[in-house]
């Protein structure tokens, strides 16, 4: 069965289809939305542990979460076992369920700063990090990869065994290396290797943008479970076309009319969470996912971006549906 629950550590989780922790894009807003689809487990937008150690107020709006915000993942990037632990003894009292460390990150910002995928040089400083975190929480502790800092550098059974070594409860496999950033073909082989070697639940990301790429993924590779990144910005309703394909039930994707009223629903979300005028922004950079081949989505994107308040966004988009459904030219 490729859907099912899991288990991590301690932690039980509905169902192994996993949201990625995504910078900008997974706040509370979109986190409930995944989950409405049925994601088994979200992450909050990861959180820089020298942001909590020196700017603690604003980095922990980050971790903002509800009562339907379950099961909650954080992730955290920082340069060592020092650095990480202090800022984690920081928010230990904080409402979440597993904490997650950041190895794979390769924002140029960040890899100046010695942190995300620098620490797939080191397994031994990230086997350190593991253990520090484990010696001061019951919560579950994993780890998110690529598979090497460059393709001379393919490391990452390396640091499968320096995390196992440190009780590490589950790891997230992106195989592709630092170098490659998002370029190229992420290579599923590596996630089937590391599956055949691994005493604890791994998990495969990377390339998975539609159903298919998920079934054929856990078919090739028989990892625990997904993580979607990417795909869910591509189509925000990519967790539900998943679950569909891996209980190989027919899928038809949302009308124009649904679209419009999840477009409208996770908006005004977002305006309750940020405000009227921040939500209206932040909301921009989702708005082509959910049209994403409909005509004149770029005349009406342009159109948004003047628009900071709901009403009239609103407005927008219904003068949009009532064009495609009659081919009457609305004025927007």
């Amino acid at each position: 069965m490729h859907l099912h629950p899991l288990k991590i550590g301690n932690l039980k989780i509905s169902s192994n289809i996993f949201i990625a922790p995504l910078a900008g894009y997974t706040n509370l807003p979109a986190r409930l939305f995944y989950r409405k689809q049925g994601a088994g487990m979200a992450y909050a937008e990861m959180v820089s542990a020298e942001g909590i150690n020196y700017s603690f107020n604003k980095s922990i709006r980050l971790l903002k979460t509800a009562e339907n915000d379950r099961p909650l993942g954080i992730q955290l990037f920082g340069q060592n076992a020092e650095r990480i632990l202090a800022a984690f003894l920081k928010i230990t009292d904080f409402d979440f369920d597993l904490v997650d460390i950041n190895c794979g990150c390769s924002v140029k910002k960040i890899l100046k700063s010695g942190s995300g995928a620098t620490l797939l040089k080191n397994p031994e400083e990230i086997n350190r990090i593991i253990k520090s975190i484990k010696q001061n929480t019951v919560k579950p502790v994993t780890l998110k990869i690529r598979s090497g800092w460059n393709h001379s550098e393919m490391n990452f059974l390396e640091i499968l065994d320096a995390a196992v070594d440190a009780k590490a409860d589950l790891i997230t496999f992106h195989p592709r290396t630092r170098s490659m950033l998002f370029e190229g073909k992420a290579d599923w082989e590596q996630i089937k290797i590391m599956k055949e070697k691994s005493p604890i639940p791994v998990i495969g990301n990377g390339d998975i943008f539609t159903g298919d790429d998920a079934l054929k993924m856990m078919n090739d590779t028989g990892c625990d479970g997904i993580m979607l990144a990417r795909g869910i910005i591509e189509n925000p309703f990519l967790v539900e076309e998943v679950i569909s394909k891996l209980e190989n039930k027919s899928y038809t994707p949302p009308s124009l009319r649904q679209r419009i009223d999840a477009i409208l629903e996770h908006s005004y979300s977002m305006v309750e969470y940020y405000g009227e005028k921040r939500g209206m922004l932040e909301f921009r950079k989702f708005f082509s996912g959910y049209l994403k081949g409909f005509p004149e989505v770029k005349r009406v994107r342009q159109e948004i971006n003047h628009i900071t308040d709901y009403l009239t966004f609103k407005k927008t988009l219904e003068k949009y549906y009532e064009y495609i459904m009659t081919k009457k030219t609305p004025e927007l």
